[in-house]
C-alpha cells in the first residue's frame, strides 16, 4: 500500500483480483491448460466499476462534478484518495442523492481511434473511485471515498452506481461467430501484465457477450510463400459487451508486447472437450 495521497487499489478491484488468485488454486500460472474456465471474479459487479469504457463524451458534457474537498481544499491537483470526503451535487443524472447512495468518479481520457481504419470510436472514460453518500445538505452531498483506483481530482466526473456493472454478474457465454481485432487499452503501455483491460471490436458487431473467452494473435508471417502458424499471445475474457465494442481483461499471457492492432478469435468457454 502507498502512502495516503498515493494511487490505491481500493477493496472492490483488490478483492476480486484476490478471489480470481484463489480460483487459480496455488497461483496464476495453474490457469494454464485450463484457459477455457472463465474466472467469476472479474464479472463481479464491484470489479467492474473499475472498468474502463469508450463513450460519446457528448453524452457527459454536462455530468456533476466533485465540488471540492471536505476539508476546504479546492485547489484541482489536490489528489484525493480512500476514506477522503468530498462534495459533490445533490442531485446527480437527475436523482436525488440520499445517505448510502454510491457514486463512480470518473474523467474522460483520451480519444480512441480504430487502428486499421483510423476510425474515431469515442473517448476513454477512466474510473478514478467509488464514492458512497454520508449526508446531503442542501444542494451538496458530502461522500466518502471507498475505492480509488486512479487519483481522484476536483472536478471529477460523478454518475449514480446503479445500473453501471452491465455485463452481467455469473454471466457467461459460449463463442460468438468469428474475431476481430484490438482496439485499445484502458492504460497506455509498453508491456501489458495479466489483468490488464483492453477494448475489441469484432467483425460482427453484438457477437461478444460477458464471460466468454477470446484468444489473443498475430497471424504467422509468410515465408517462401508458406504461412507461418499464428502466434499465440495469450486469453482474456469478456467482461462487457455494448454496441460495436466489447470490454476484456487478460487473465492468460504468453509475452506481454500486446498491442493495438493485434487480432482475437473466440474460443469457447465451455471446459468440457
Amino acid at each position: 500500500m502507498q502512502g495516503r495521497k498515493g494511487m490505491m487499489p481500493g477493496p472492490a478491484l483488490g478483492a476480486a483480483l484476490a478471489l480470481a488468485v484463489t480460483l487459480a488454486g496455488p497461483g496464476i500460472e495453474s490457469l494454464r491448460g485450463q484457459a477455457e474456465v472463465p474466472l467469476p471474479a472479474l464479472l463481479e459487479p464491484e470489479f467492474l466499476l473499475s472498468v474502463a469504457e469508450i463513450v460519446d463524451p457528448a453524452s457527459w458534457r454536462d455530468a456533476a462534478t466533485v465540488l471540492g474537498t471536505a476539508d476546504g481544499e479546492i485547489v484541482a491537483e489536490h489528489s484525493l484518495t480512500v476514506f477522503d470526503l468530498l462534495y459533490v451535487p445533490g442531485v446527480v443524472e437527475g436523482r436525488a442523492l440520499a445517505p448510502g447512495d454510491r457514486v463512480q468518479l470518473f474523467r474522460l481520457d483520451r480519444p480512441i481511434e480504430d487502428p486499421e481504419t483510423g476510425e474515431w470510436l469515442g473517448d476513454l472514460l477512466v474510473p478514478t473511485g467509488v464514492a458512497r453518500v454520508e449526508d446531503v445538505k442542501g444542494e451538496v452531498a458530502r461522500v466518502r471515498v471507498t475505492d480509488a483506483f486512479h487519483e481522484i481530482l476536483v472536478g471529477d466526473r460523478v454518475r449514480v452506481v446503479d445500473g453501471l456493472n452491465g455485463g452481467g454478474f455469473g454471466a457467461t457465454a459460449m463463442a460468438g461467430p468469428g474475431g476481430g481485432r484490438v482496439v485499445a487499452f484502458q492504460e497506455e503501455k509498453a508491456i501489458h501484465p495479466t489483468f490488464d483491460t483492453l477494448f475489441l471490436r469484432p467483425e460482427v458487431a453484438g457477437a461478444l457477450a460477458a464471460g466468454q473467452v477470446v484468444e489473443l494473435f498475430r497471424p504467422g508471417r509468410i515465408r517462401d510463400g508458406i504461412r507461418l502458424p499464428d502466434r499465440v499471445l495469450g486469453k482474456a475474457m469478456v467482461v462487457r459487451s455494448h454496441g460495436p465494442l466489447a470490454e476484456a481483461v487478460t487473465f492468460e499471457l504468453k509475452g506481454p508486447d500486446l498491442a493495438p492492432g493485434d487480432l482475437y478469435r473466440a474460443v469457447s468457454s465451455d471446459p468440457t472437450p
